[in-house]
C-alpha cells in the first residue's frame, strides 16, 4: 500500500525534506484515466521505498544517490514509499488483472518435477509459477490495452500477496521501478508493471558458496524471473544473488558513494545510530544495516586517513576489499604474526561508478516506445499487429534468455511452454498455446515439433530449431515439412548435414547462433585468470576431459602456475552415458590421473555445477572445447564473451563457427599459444581479441533482430542477417 507519512498517497508531485531523503516526489497517482499509468510517472524512475527503514544516514544516503544517478540521465525520480496491504483487507479492483492463473493448469505444468523434488518445492514452484503466467500472459494482454478501456472487474474475495494494488498498478509506465524489497518488486509485477522494468535492490546479508542452501533468498529466488534483474552493491555480491537465484540479470550500482554527498546527513555519521549496538555491528542482516555500516566505513576515510581495522566480515570486505585491514580474528593464530592482507583490492565506490550502474542499467530496459530510427526492424506493432510467439519443448536453457529479450518487444507476446520431457505435453496448457499463437515454434527437432507439424492450422506459421543432436535421431524424418516456414540451425556446419542426411531444401533453412548475453559475461577478470584453465561439461566422455588432463601436465611441465577449473556436473548424474561401461572406464580413469598424477595432484578443482556463470567466468582466462562432437559449444562462445582465450581443437564445424585462426592442431600447438599467456600484455591482447571475435559472429542484437524478422514473416531478412558465416558450401 503506498503512502507517505500520514498524508495522502494521492497528493500532487511536490518535494519534501522528511529523514527519508531530499527531493522526493508523491506521484499523482490518480491523474490519468481509469487503469492508465499516472501521468507523473510516465518516463521516470520510480523507487518503491520500504517505509520500515529507519530514517538513519546510509539510508537517505542510499535514496539521495539514486536520485542523483538517475537526474544526471534527465529522468526524473520519484521516490515512493510501499508496505504490504493487511491481510484482511478485501476490495475489488478495476486496476490491469495481472494474472487469473489456473491451479489446475500450474499443477499440470510443473507436476513432473516438483512430484520429485518433495511437497515444500511444490509449494514453491506452484506460487512462482502462478506469477510466471500472470507475468507471460496478464501483464502483456494489461500493458497493450487500449488507453481508457477499464479492465475487467473481478472479484477478490481477499487480499494475497499476488493480488494487485490499484495504487502500484498506476506505475505502469514509468521507465524504471526500483524496488528495495522483495515484496515491492512482486506486487509490481502483479499489479501490471511490466516485469521488464521493474528492478529489486538486492544485498545478500552473507556469502554463499555453490550449492549451499541458504535461508535468506525464499523471496528472492521467487522475484527473479519476473523481474528485470537485480541491482547489487558490487560484483562479488552479483556473484552471490545470481548463485542464490539462479539466472538473473545483475548490475552493480554502489549503493553509497565516497564522493557524493547526502543532502539529508551530509555524508556523515553525525547523528545517533538507530538502533541500539548498530554503530560498532559488521555483522548486519538487514539491508538498512549494511547501508548503514558503509556510510560509517566512508566516513572514517573522509578526510584521507586510514581506515581502522574490523573484524572480518562480508559486508566490510565488499567495500574495502578482502585486504582490509582487519583485526585479528579470535581464534589461535601462528604465533605473534599479523592478520594476512590477500585478495583484490576494493571497488571503486565513487559517484562515476554509480552512473555506470545506472548507464548499464537503462540499457537493458525495454525499448522506448518510440526507438531512435535505425536499420533494426521497428519495435512498434506492425500493421498486423501483436505477433503471438509460442514456443514449446524440453529443456530451454539456450531459449530463456532470447525468449526473455523477445518479450520485451511490444509488437510480440512470448510464451514458453516447457514440457517435462521430450514428448509429454503439459495437457489442457500446451492445445491452449497452440491455438493462441501465430509463430508457433519448435525449441528442438523432437517430439514437440512433429507434433506441432501435424496440428498447424494454415494461418499459423512454424519454426523448429534444430540442434545438432538431432540430425542423428529419428524425429526429423518424422516431421511434416511442408508444414515448416523456417528450419533454424544454430552451428554453420550443420546446413551440410541437414541437406546431404536429411534431404531438407535450401530454402527452408536459415542460420542464427544461439544468443549469447555478452553484457552480462563482461566482467573484470580476477588477478593471474590468465594461468587459469576453464572447462565447462565434461559428461559424456566425447567433451574429451582426458585431452583437458593432457594439456595441463604438458603445461605444468613449463609452468607449475598453471591450472584447470572445472564446472559440471560429473558423470554419475548423467544416467544414459554412466550406464555404458566404456565411460565409466574412461571417467575412473581421469579422476584416478587427477589423484596420482604429480603433475595434476593438486592443480585440478572441481566447482559445484551451478547457474552463476558470469561470476564463475571471472576466474577463468582461457576456456577449452577440446570435445570430439560439438554443435556451436555455447560454453566456448560464453568464455570467450567473457575476455577468455580460447583453446579449440578441430572438431567438425569450429572452423566455421570460429574461424581457422583460432583452432589447434596439435598438444603442441595448444601448449605453445598458452604458455605465450604467461606475458600479461599478450594474454590482454588476446583476450581483447576474443571478446571482439565472439562478438562479431554472435552479436547478440543481430540475433534478437533476425528472430523478430521471423516472427513478421521475413525469413529472407533473417537469413540475411548471419549470411555472412552461413557455410554455402554444398
Amino acid at each position: 500500500m503506498l503512502g507517505i507519512g500520514g498524508e495522502c498517497p494521492y497528493a500532487p508531485v511536490v518535494a519534501d525534506d522528511t529523514p527519508l531523503g531530499v527531493k522526493q516526489a508523491r506521484p499523482a497517482l490518480r491523474g490519468g484515466p481509469e487503469g492508465s499509468p499516472a501521468p507523473a510517472v510516465v518516463g521516470s524512475v520510480v523507487v518503491l521505498c520500504d517505509p520500515n527503514w529507519p530514517a538513519e544516514p546510509g539510508v537517505c544516503c542510499w535514496r539521495a544517490n539514486v536520485h542523483a544517478a538517475f537526474t544526471e540521465l534527465d529522468l526524473d525520480v520519484h521516490q515512493v514509499p510501499w508496505s504490504p496491504p493487511p491481510p484482511d483487507v478485501v476490495e475489488p479492483s478495476t486496476a490491469p488483472t495481472a494474472r487469473v492463473p489456473s491451479a489446475a493448469g500450474v499443477a499440470v505444468r510443473f507436476v513432473g518435477r516438483a512430484a520429485r523434488a518433495g511437497a515444500y518445492a511444490v509449494a514453491r514452484r506452484t506460487n512462482t509459477a502462478a506469477r510466471r503466467v500472470g507475468h507471460e500472459f496478464g501483464v502483456h494482454v494489461s500493458r497493450r490495452r487500449a488507453p481508457g478501456t477499464p479492465a475487467p472487474v473481478e472479484p477478490v474475495p481477499a487480499r494475497t500477496s499476488g493480488a494487485p494494488d490499484p495504487q502500484l498498478a498506476a506505475l505502469a509506465g514509468a521507465r524504471l521501478v526500483l524496488a528495495e524489497s522483495a515484496a515491492a518488486a512482486l506486487a509490481a509485477v502483479d499489479s501490471g508493471v511490466p516485469g521488464a522494468v521493474v528492478w529489486l535492490f538486492a544485498v545478500p546479508p552473507e556469502r554463499a558458496a555453490p550449492g549451499e542452501p541458504v535461508t535468506w533468498a525464499g523471496q528472492l529466488r521467487e522475484a527473479a524471473p519476473l523481474v528485470g534483474g537485480l541491482v547489487a552493491d558490487s560484483l562479488d555480491a552479483a556473484g552471490v544473488l545470481e548463485r542464490v537465484a539462479g539466472p538473473a540479470r545483475t548490475v552493480v550500482f554502489p549503493p553509497l558513494a565516497a564522493d557524493r554527498p547526502c543532502p539529508t546527513c551530509g555524508g556523515r555519521d553525525g547523528r545517533p545510530a538507530g538502533r541500539s549496538g548498530r554503530a560498532g555491528d559488521v555483522h548486519p542482516d538487514d539491508v538498512p544495516g549494511h547501508l548503514a555500516l558503509w556510510r560509517r566505513l566512508l566516513d572514517e576515510t573522509a578526510e584521507g586517513a586510514a581506515p581502522e581495522p574490523t573484524a572480518y566480515s562480508y559486508p566490510v570486505a565488499r567495500l574495502r576489499g578482502d585486504r582490509g585491514p582487519w583485526t585479528p580474528p579470535d581464534l589461535d593464530r601462528w604465533g605473534a604474526e599479523p592478520w594476512p592482507r590477500t585478495g583484490e583490492p576494493h571497488a571503486e565506490w565513487t559517484a562515476a561508478a554509480q552512473d555506470a550502474g545506472a548507464r548499464e542499467l537503462l540499457a537493458l530496459l525495454p525499448p522506448l516506445a518510440e526507438p531512435e530510427p535505425s536499420a533494426e526492424p521497428s519495435a512498434e506493432p506492425s500493421a498486423g499487429g501483436i505477433v503471438r510467439v509460442r514456443v514449446f519443448g524440453h529443456d530451454m536453457k539456450f531459449m530463456r534468455g532470447l525468449a526473455a529479450k523477445l518479450g520485451q518487444r511490444p509488437d510480440l507476446e512470448v510464451a514458453v511452454d516447457e514440457w517435462r520431457t521430450p514428448g509429454a505435453r503439459n495437457d489442457g496448457i500446451t492445445e491452449n498455446l497452440a491455438r493462441s499463437g501465430r509463430l508457433l515454434v519448435a525449441e528442438w527437432a523432437r517430439p514437440n515439433a512433429v507434433w506441432l507439424s501435424q496440428t498447424k492450422r494454415p494461418d499459423q506459421r512454424l519454426v523448429v530449431r534444430l540442434h545438432r543432436f538431432e540430425i542423428e535421431s529419428a524425429y526429423p524424418p518424422k516431421i511434416q515439412l511442408d508444414a515448416v516456414d523456417a528450419v533454424v540451425y544454430i552451428a554453420p556446419h550443420m546446413r551440410r548435414r541437414i541437406r546431404t542426411e536429411l534431404g531438407w531444401p535450401d530454402g527452408k533453412l536459415v542460420y542464427i547462433p544461439n544468443y549469447v548475453d555478452l553484457t552480462a559475461l563482461d566482467r573484470p577478470k580476477y588477478a593471474e585468470a590468465r594461468f587459469t584453465l576453464g572447462m565447462v561439461g565434461i559428461t559424456p566422455g566425447l567433451k574429451r576431459f582426458d585431452l583437458a588432463l593432457d594439456l595441463l601436465a604438458a603445461l605444468r611441465r613449463e609452468d607449475p602456475r598453471f591450472h584447470l577449473l572445472v564446472r559440471s556436473r560429473m558423470g554419475w548424474a548423467h544416467k544414459p552415458s554412466w550406464e555404458r561401461p566404456q565411460e565409466r572406464r574412461d571417467t575412473q580413469r581421469s579422476l584416478e590421473r587427477v589423484e596420482k598424477d604429480p603433475l595434476l595432484r593438486g592443480a585440478v578443482v572441481f566447482d559445484a555445477y551451478g547457474q552463476d556463470m558470469p561470476a564463475w567466468y571471472r576466474k577463468v582466462g582461457h576456456i577449452l572445447s577440446l570435445s570430439d562432437v560439438e554443435g556451436s559449444h555455447a560454453a566456448l562462445a560464453e568464455g570467450m564473451g567473457s575476455g577468455a582465450v580460447p583453446v579449440i581443437r578441430a572438431w567438425e564445424g569450429a572452423a566455421e563457427a570460429y574461424g581457422e585462426d583460432a583452432l589447434c592442431g596439435s598438444l603442441a600447438e595448444a601448449v605453445a599459444r598458452v604458455t605465450e599467456t604467461a606475458d600479461q600484455a599478450t594474454w590482454e591482447e588476446r583476450s581483447a581479441w576474443a571478446k571482439a571475435e565472439v562478438a562479431r559472429r554472435f552479436d547478440p542484437d543481430q540475433v534478437v533482430a533476425a528472430w523478430v524478422d521471423l516472427a513478421h514473416d521475413r525469413v529472407d531478412q533473417a537469413r540475411a542477417r548471419f549470411a555472412a558465416y552461413a557455410d554455402v558450401r554444398a
